[in-house]
Order: C-alpha cells, then structure tokens, then sequence
C-alpha cells in the first residue's frame, strides 16, 4: 500500500511541474533564479552573474526555470556534449526540497537524455557531500571512475578536485575521454592543455 502512494505521489509532481526555457534576462523571475544560484553554489563553482545572463541565447545551454502550481521552484542549467546532457547547475527552493522535487525533476531529465546524464558532485568529505551523492545514487548515477578536476571559471591555471556522476554504458568507455574534452572547452572554455591528463 505504502509503495502504491508513492508511485501516485511521484505521479502527481510529475504532471505539478512545469519546465520553461528562458532566454530573456529581464524578466522578474531572475531575481528569484540568481539568489537561489548565488545561495546554493560558493563563488568558485559558478559564474558571475553577467556572464550566466550572457550566455541565455547560446544554443547549447539552456537554463530552464522550474515551477509547480504555477510558482518557481527552482532551476536547472544543462548543455547539450555529444549526446550527453551535462547539467551545470541544478537547485530546488530550501523551502520546497522536502516534497520530492528534486528526485522529480532528475527523472525528467534523464528520461529526456535517456539516461545519458553527466554531473559534478563535490568529493564526499561533508556530510552535505555525502548527502549529494547518495541523492544521485537513488536515481541510478554512479560516480564514475575517472580522475576529475573541475576547470575555474576564471582563472586557466586553476582546477578543483571533484567527482563526475553519470550512467556510463560499458561500450562508451572508450571515447569518454572525448566527450570531457569536448565538454571542458564548451562549458568553461577550456583548451587542452599539454601535460594535464585528459579529466
């Protein structure tokens, strides 16, 4: 019975919520996205506010805002690397996180991509770290087992030791290389750098 109302449960928020695409920075909304983007990520791990605002109309990032029963939930960024969906960013209201929305709105995403999802976790030394990857993990992500550094945003020399969480089909492993390459120089804007291992 228990099992029963969780799947009309989850049902339910999935047919609440509602993604919208946005492409124009002046709408009244993006006060509500940029404190929650500015709250849920420290400075290293996102962009200054201009340079998200200016990249609204590339055609490989989307920042799609999430409602449900027609109010702001949240927001996700995700591009679009070789037929992976590499989500940049991903937050939920704190005053929303306790109703499922966020297992929600993963589902969506990996049903969209099929499965093929790719993102960055923090390494599990917190509690709110460990928290993060076991969220991930519930949904079918694994940390994948590659050496990962995440590039700054601002300054070329500068990385940080993260985690990648993906589904990664044993046949894909091969060119996996490729598609994080393709990602660190379409996301931040990376070059290869000769000497610096491919993750």
């Amino acid at each position: 019975m228990a099992e029963l109302f969780l799947y009309h449960h989850q049902i339910l928020l999935t047919m609440a919520i509602q993604y919208v695409r946005l492409t124009d920075g002046s709408l009244p909304v993006f006060t509500f996205i940029k404190e929650l983007y500015e709250g849920a990520f420290p400075w290293q791990e996102r962009r200054d506010w201009p340079s998200l605002m200016a990249l609204l109309k590339n055609p490989d990032m989307q920042l799609d805002l999430i409602t449900a029963e027609q109010r702001p939930i949240g927001f996700l960024i995700w591009w679009n690397i070789q037929g992976w969906l590499f989500i940049e960013h991903f937050a939920i209201a704190a005053a929303e996180r306790s109703a499922g929305y966020g297992a929600a709105v993963m589902r969506h995403y990996l049903g969209m991509a099929n499965g093929k999802v790719l993102l960055e976790v923090e390494p599990p030394v917190t509690v709110d770290a460990q928290r993060r990857i076991s969220f991930y993990e519930k949904l079918g992500l694994t940390v994948l087992d590659f050496p990962y550094e995440q590039p700054s945003y601002v300054d070329q020399e500068v990385y940080y030791p993260m985690f990648l969480m993906g589904k990664l089909p044993e046949n894909e492993k091969q060119g996996f290389a490729e598609v994080i390459e393709a990602m660190k120089e379409k996301v931040y804007a990376k070059k290869k750098l000769t000497g610096r291992q491919a993750f």
